[in-house]
């Protein structure tokens, strides 16, 4: 097998053993705010952990009464405590991927993972069994052909774990130099040196031992040789390479081979087709390179049978979050895993399908509601309201929620607080009336139910309804989140912010909202901050990528956009190419008016905070018409004068400014402060 083949082939094995691990509302493609991208968490965001509750339920799960230590365990070590105890094959197999990947994998198997697995034992189905053995024996093998004892914790730690364990157990320069060589690289390339790059090495540790040895003959030299490779072949199906062993002619260790190999595998087959041969090269070839290659045959069917089943698994996931209709974040990180192969749908079920848990709610703009206005965990209790004008670091966080299976069953939501992990949006009886508050889960069935809310309602452009009983999630009258009559949100991204430019927007674009297709209008990159002035471009639909307007705001002021192009209605030259030609917002100020036409009906016309205007006609172009100048012009009636419209900026004259009209022109005396109009002869 020729170097860039091989090469080849441990990039595909590590990416199979990796593997072994319609919106509604403006949610698929609106953007009110910066959104947190898959993987990226919120300062003050705290991955969410298991609670006491769901570690009892797990381990009653398997018929475990755990000790008051057990439930001490940090995640990961709970997982192992049940791992060990554990009896039925896809309970272990599921808890050794979840072990063997993140502490949020751990903790997803506790909450859930570990039911779905023990119903699959019962039913005797597989779907991860398979994998995790194919893993398992992967660093077993490795360990065996450097003389480790392979001890069952140890081959089910995750790639780095397993390999910074097994430095501190080899000696082998190689073998060590590629172990350390490999600590800070990826996971495929940690998982490569674990199914084949030990092995080489080790290899070459033995060839280098042998080629130091100054008293062997060289006959003695090729024996020890032989022996090396005879005990490599062995490792791979878990024979312990002894010196009996390894002395055994090379079709003696074929019968090894074949009788430690799994019954009906490539490994036992190619062994058996090498015995048959009365050919000495044939057995010697199979030992040094034929059990490798049939063994990466048996990998490959076992890993690829379970990225099929991966691929099933996401498309589900992305289903359901489809048909649940309030994790769009979700759905669409699964579509895009599925479009992207092996690789994407083993990151998703590793890591992404946790990352994009987290939405917001947001009243909507119909029936008199205002956008913008987001349901919030406060101090004071749950609220709905918009959030600061001008953010700060974190803003928003108290208006996401983590989406989850409902306590009181998966075909509903419960609503988990990202800050306080195991606190969800319930309901609760003050005494007085059924009130909402975000409250900790204490494991009773009760709490269960009212913290579950089932998506009642789906109306395009208007949102879903939120229902916990009998009654709908929404907003009361004084702002407060509570029970009532049926309320529509929308399902927004998380972390928005409520600036008066994103609020401008929301309430202006989306009432026409179609979830079906892309928003008429959408953000295009963030808002930006110039001190008291923020402004943000926008995009639409017929021409993504392309800005279509900038909205500016400034504290005290209202929000006015600037368009490009010659606008639709009395179209002429664009004005915010003038207002930045002319320095934009540092010199001319912010826009104090939109866009509005001209008493003519010829033009367009914008007022700025700094005291100018910029007039734009066909027949004359955009020029700003600025201080005294603009004041005696717009004395006279402005476009409607006997001097027209502007023809050009102001400019600086001997003692003063000046600005050209259609049929004069207008000097400015800096000395006297006296405008002074000149009509054209």
């Amino acid at each position: 097998m020729g170097k860039a083949d091989n090469l080849g082939r441990l990039a595909v094995l590590a990416a199979l053993v990796a593997a072994t691990t319609v919106p509604v509302g403006p949610v698929a493609h609106a953007d009110p705010g910066p959104a947190t991208p898959a993987g990226i968490t919120a300062a003050a965001e705290v991955p969410p952990v298991a609670s006491e509750s769901e570690k009892l339920r797990a381990a009653r799960t398997l018929g475990i009464v755990p000790t008051d230590a057990m439930m001490l365990l940090r995640d990961k070590e709970f997982v192992i405590a049940l791992w060990r105890q554990a009896t039925g094959s896809e309970v272990r197999a599921s808890a050794e991927l979840a072990f063997a990947g993140t502490d949020l994998a751990c903790t997803e198997w506790i909450k859930s993972g570990i039911i779905a697995a023990n119903e699959r034992d019962q039913q005797q189905q597989m779907r991860d069994a398979e994998a995790a053995r194919v893993a398992r024996e992967a660093k077993e093998a490795a360990l065996i052909v450097l003389g480790v004892a392979p001890e069952a914790e140890l081959v089910i730690q995750n790639d780095r774990d397993f390999l910074v364990t097994l430095l501190g157990r080899v000696s082998g320069p190689r073998v060590r130099a590629a172990i350390v060589a490999t600590l800070n690289a990826s996971a495929a390339e940690q998982r490569a040196l674990i199914t084949d790059g030990l092995r080489t090495a080790h290899a070459g540790d033995q060839q280098d031992a042998i080629d130091a040895d100054q008293q062997a003959t060289e006959a003695e030299k090729l024996r020890k040789a032989a022996e090396a490779a005879r005990g490599r072949a062995v490792s791979v199906v878990r024979v312990i390479p002894t010196p009996d062993i390894v002395s055994l002619p090379d079709d003696d260790v074929l019968r090894v081979i074949a009788d430690g190999a799994r019954p009906g595998s490539e490994v036992e087959k190619a062994a058996v087709t090498a015995l048959r041969s009365r050919v000495r090269a044939d057995w010697k070839q199979f030992i040094d390179t034929g059990v490798y290659a049939a063994n990466w045959r048996d990998v490959t069917a076992v890993l690829a049978q379970k990225a099929e089943a991966d691929r099933a698994l996401v498309d589900d996931i992305r289903h359901k979050a489809v048909v649940g209709g309030i994790q769009p974040r979700l759905a669409r990180a699964a579509e895009q895993a599925l479009a992207g192969g092996v690789d994407a749908v083993r990151a998703f079920l590793d890591q992404g399908q946790y990352d994009t848990l987290t939405q917001s709610f947001s009243r909507n703009a119909l029936n008199g509601n205002i956008a913008g206005q987001y349901l919030r965990e406060t101090t004071g209790g749950v609220v709905v309201k918009p959030g600061a004008a001008e953010p700060v670091a974190g803003e928003g966080l108290d208006a996401t929620w983590r989406v989850v299976a409902g306590l009181a069953g998966e075909d509903c939501f419960s609503l988990e607080s990202p800050s306080k992990p195991n606190y969800y949006l319930a309901r609760y009886f003050d005494g007085t009336k059924t009130q909402v508050g975000v409250r900790p889960a204490d494991g009773t069935v009760d709490f269960g139910w009212n913290a579950t809310w089932c998506v009642d309602n789906i109306l395009p452009g208007a949102g879903v309804t939120l229902r916990g009983g009998a009654d709908f999630l929404t907003r009361q009258a004084d702002g407060r989140a509570g029970v009532g009559i049926e309320f529509y949100w929308w399902v927004t991204e998380p972390l928005p912010d409520s600036t008066e430019i994103t609020v401008h927007w929301l309430n202006k674009y989306l009432p026409d909202y179609d979830p079906y297709t892309d928003l008429l209008v959408s953000p295009l990159g963030p808002e930006r901050v110039d001190g008291a002035v923020r402004y943000r471009d926008f995009q639409r639909r017929t021409a993504p990528g392309q800005v279509a307007f900038r909205s500016y705001w400034s504290r005290g002021g209202a929000v006015h956009p600037l368009t490009t192009g010659r606008g639709s209605a009395c179209a002429s030259p664009e004005i915010l190419a003038a207002y930045l030609r002319l320095g934009g917002h540092p010199a001319l100020g912010v826009p104090i008016t939109d866009e509005a036409c001209t008493s003519d009906k010829a033009g367009r016309f914008v007022n700025f905070a700094g005291g100018g205007s910029i007039y734009s006609i066909d027949r004359a172009g955009a020029h700003a018409v600025l201080g005294e100048i603009r004041a005696k012009w717009l004395s006279l009636g402005g476009e409607k004068s006997t001097l027209g419209y502007p023809t050009s900026d102001e400019v600086a004259i001997p003692g003063g400014r000046r600005s050209t009209f259609e049929r004069g022109r207008i000097d400015y005396d800096t000395a006297t402060g006296v405008a002074t109009v000149y009509p054209a002869s």
